[in-house]
């Protein structure tokens, strides 16, 4: 059966056992302003040819079934100018970059940002460090795939399911693991693979975008924190983290271009950040950190 016949299946079903569906692993209140459905999004980019299948895999996977209220995004992987950089990334109004280069040996294997203004995000960026890819074990089609998928996911408004590395596959790219692939590695059976979105994703997807609103930047009445989101517990978009512990005060110190941090990962390291712009607009990065890599203050920031 399709992919995305499955998904509308489950998501009937989902609806009539559960009612409404909750966006809780949605970023904060973070989503794309539209005045109509579905949201019409370019996703450019400026990568290698080693992750040509990734890039064409996860735009695939991420515009969500036609059919009602599902079809909510509709995305357009557009050519990019030659003249950006990737080195720079920097972003595009309106529009999601996905970018690839050699940024360094410096923790993580892939980055998200976007600018928001209120609640809405204006653009958004990927970055995935061929400094890693490059090299085993991250230079498989696996790793790739869940990089690529993650962070893409991550500029649409969308947080983790899970943070933890050593558990079992959820099936989702939301998921963190030592195992995309899924199945046995290092004596531990890590079940399916993490290579593209799950129902869940498709389902929080549907519940962010369902509603319209003006079409502009600014603060379109959600209150911060994702109300249909269980986990909200009265936070503002800015500071909320639905998954994951927060970091202690010592933890949140300015650190760098990413800005201060505001959440962090399974293992106890920040991996959410945020830059206050002034007049109601931030930058907020999301750091996908190598599997057993522990970050240090020169480690922090996005400077290269």
């Amino acid at each position: 059966m399709d992919r995305r016949v499955k998904w509308l299946a489950a998501a009937a079903v989902a609806a009539m056992a559960a009612g409404p569906a909750s966006a809780d692993n949605q970023w904060g209140n973070y989503h794309w302003s539209r005045s109509s459905n579905p949201l019409q999004l370019d996703i450019l980019r400026q990568i290698g040819s080693q992750w040509d299948a990734a890039y064409t895999t996860a735009v695939a996977d991420w515009e969500t079934p036609t059919g009602g209220a599902a079809d909510v995004l509709s995305l357009n992987a557009a050519t990019v100018n030659a003249g950006v950089s990737p080195k720079k990334c920097n972003p595009i109004s309106s529009k999601i970059l996905v970018c690839a280069d050699q940024y360094g040996f410096r923790g993580w294997l892939g980055i998200a940002t976007i600018w928001a203004n209120g609640d809405h995000i204006v653009q958004g960026t990927t970055k995935l460090n061929d400094s890693y890819h490059n090299l085993a074990p991250y230079n498989s089609d696996a790793w790739r795939s869940l990089v690529m998928c993650q962070e893409i996911g991550h500029d649409f408004g969308l947080d983790h399911q899970d943070e933890n590395f050593n558990n079992v596959n959820l099936g989702s790219c939301q998921d963190y693991t030592n195992a995309p692939a899924g199945g046995e590695y290092e004596g531990s059976d890590y079940g399916p693979s993490n290579e593209h979105p799950d129902d869940h994703d498709y389902l929080t997807l549907e519940a962010m975008y369902a509603h319209t609103d003006g079409g502009g930047g600014g603060d379109d009445g959600g209150g911060g924190c994702n109300p249909r989101s269980p986990k909200c517990s009265g936070q503002d978009a800015f500071t909320f983290r639905e998954v994951g512990k927060p970091v202690t005060t010592s933890s949140s110190a300015n650190s760098g271009e990413w800005g201060r941090a505001i959440g962090q990962d399974g293992a106890g390291r920040p991996d959410t950040f945020q830059l206050d712009l002034g007049n109601g607009q931030r930058k907020i990065t999301h750091v996908f950190w190598v599997p057993g890599f522990s970050p240090e203050a020169r480690h922090l920031g996005d400077a290269h």
